[in-house]
């Protein structure tokens, strides 16, 4: 099938849709007559301008919410900066071309041109690869974090003693300094530089990007990426890794250090392209065997425990987890999707969470004058709300059930989502559906985990469709039905929160170094 239009997904930065509209000028190039409509998408990385990348903790944070828009069917493409997106795409979407490489290093601009190097300089960046690479060369200097778009980074940088920064990207803006330094001694992040774009599984989209793709730039970019994934870091370790050309051979340089830069295990060596599919987890283990293998070991030791968590999280919550050592990569797990529904005659009313509360707020004053809500959230909701009823909190269903066992009360409704852990009607209690809550099923770019937090059975069963999770993994859960879902699906070290809050799921974890 000829494909006459595209939608392609962008983030909002200025880079991003510079980077989208190459690719769609290179899709003229070779479609005079597409239509193509670029849509922008604001990712947990955009609205986040104030945390250091390394812990705001989502896997792929530039890169889920372009995934998602492809998914659902919004977009057709997204456009991705290639060392941002995780080494594991989702189910359903494939890497459909990689553009030429235009640039790989990184530059250093100083803040002052008065400043002498060897001077005790704050120096500004975000990753802990350049921090750690150039402590190395600089171990008297100092580091401070640094995010924003590259207008703010370059203002930033010029009140400090300097940045650095990569520099394809203020290239292709326009806006590398006349006194920037390209660092051809820093090795740069796997696949830096390169633009990839991401779409679903479909042989017409793939012949349609198949012009685009450059394949010398994705062999190399696999080897890159093979020894980030074979050694098992991400953007929070200090690791490089470059590949480049050397007469018939390619040349690989990988190199893995401690944060402070004072140990390094570095890889270079002469590698045939022909072996380019196996080349990248060759060299990881190679490196972990060199000694890699203990500064993963001592970076893990210091970092805060990696948990995944089957929710989505404020910036109020992600601080609170991390003063607790906890780092939280937060997914969404559940699709929720509003239903019409009529509040029915009854003399008391239940609600569930802190979404079906939300659906009750147009109807609040046809509520009965008695209503059960489980959950803090849910009671906070209608609390505040113009109901004039009595409310009261329950911290599960197994309580509300319980209480209204032991009170022998009748004429009750459940409103709320269509999946429940209870089974209402086995109880005399009505069910007014007002919401359909699904398991929005996840492939994950890693499996092993410090801990999960889970919410709901829901979460439970929407990471284990895609995903091989050990059962070992420690689990802690906002409720016993949460809990009872976890070990029916084989998972040995299950916790549960006495009290059903956030706060009370996080307390379980106790985290101590690793």
């Amino acid at each position: 099938m000829i494909r006459t239009s595209l939608k392609i997904a962008s983030r909002t930065s200025e880079l991003a849709l510079y980077q989208t509209n190459a690719v769609i000028s290179e899709l003229h190039l070779h479609y005079p007559d597409l239509l193509i409509e670029l849509v922008p998408v604001k990712t947990k990385g955009d609205k986040d301008q104030h945390t250091a990348l390394q812990d705001l903790g989502q896997t792929g944070i530039f890169t889920k919410a372009l995934d998602d828009c492809i998914l659902s069917g919004t977009t057709d493409l997204g456009v991705h900066s290639f060392k941002d997106y995780p080494t594991v795409l989702p189910e359903g979407l494939e890497l459909l071309a990689v553009l030429p490489r235009d640039g790989y290093y990184d530059a250093f601009i100083p803040g002052d041109n008065t400043l002498d190097l060897n001077d005790q300089l704050t120096i500004l960046s975000g990753s802990p690869r350049r921090k750690a690479q150039w402590l190395r060369k600089y171990p008297n200097h100092q580091f401070q974090n640094l995010r924003g778009n590259m207008n703010t980074r370059l203002a930033k940088i010029k009140n400090s003693g300097g940045g650095i920064v990569s520099a394809p990207g203020l290239e292709r803006l326009d806006l590398l300094p006349s006194n920037a330094t390209l660092l051809k001694w820093m090795i740069p992040a796997p696949a830096q530089g390169v633009i990839a774009v991401i779409g679903r599984k479909s042989k017409t989209l793939k012949e349609l990007l198949s012009p685009l793709s450059h394949q010398e730039t994705y062999r190399k970019n696999t080897i890159e990426r093979d020894f980030m994934s074979g050694v098992e870091a991400g953007c929070a370790s200090p690791l490089g890794a470059l590949v480049t050309t050397q007469g018939d051979n390619w040349y690989f340089q990988g190199i893995l250090l401690s944060e402070d830069g004072k140990k390094q295990v570095l890889i270079q060596t002469l590698v045939n392209p022909k072996y380019w599919k196996t080349a990248g987890t060759n060299f990881a283990k190679e490196l972990l065997e060199n000694g890699g293998k203990q500064i993963m070991q001592e970076i893990k030791a210091k970092q805060p425990l990696d948990v995944l968590c089957l929710k989505e999280i404020t910036l109020k919550e992600r601080q609170w987890s991390l003063s607790m050592g906890l780092k939280l990569h937060d997914i969404n797990v559940l699709t929720l999707l509003p239903e019409p529904f009529y509040v029915a005659k009854s003399l008391f009313f239940i609600v569930g969470s802190s979404f079906g509360a939300q659906q009750l707020l147009p109807k609040v004053n046809e509520l009965p004058e008695h209503g059960f809500c489980i959950g803090n959230k849910a009671f906070e909701i209608l609390k505040k709300s113009e109901y004039n009823g009595v409310l009261k909190l329950f911290a599960t269903s197994d309580e509300v059930l319980t209480y209204i066992a032991e009170k022998q009360l009748n004429s009750i409704i459940y409103y709320g989502a269509k999946n429940t852990s209870a089974d209402w009607a086995h109880h005399q209690i009505e069910r007014r559906i007002t919401y359909l809550n699904n398991a929005t099923f996840t492939r994950l770019s890693r499996q092993k985990w410090d801990a999960i937090a889970a919410f709901s059975p829901l979460g439970v069963k929407s990471i284990l469709r895609h995903n091989e999770i050990p059962l070992e993994t420690p689990i802690v859960t906002i409720g016993p039905a949460t809990a009872k879902a976890c070990k029916h699906h084989g998972f040995t070290n299950v916790s549960s929160a006495k009290v059903s809050t956030f706060m009370e799921v996080l307390k379980l974890l106790n985290p101590t170094k690793k």
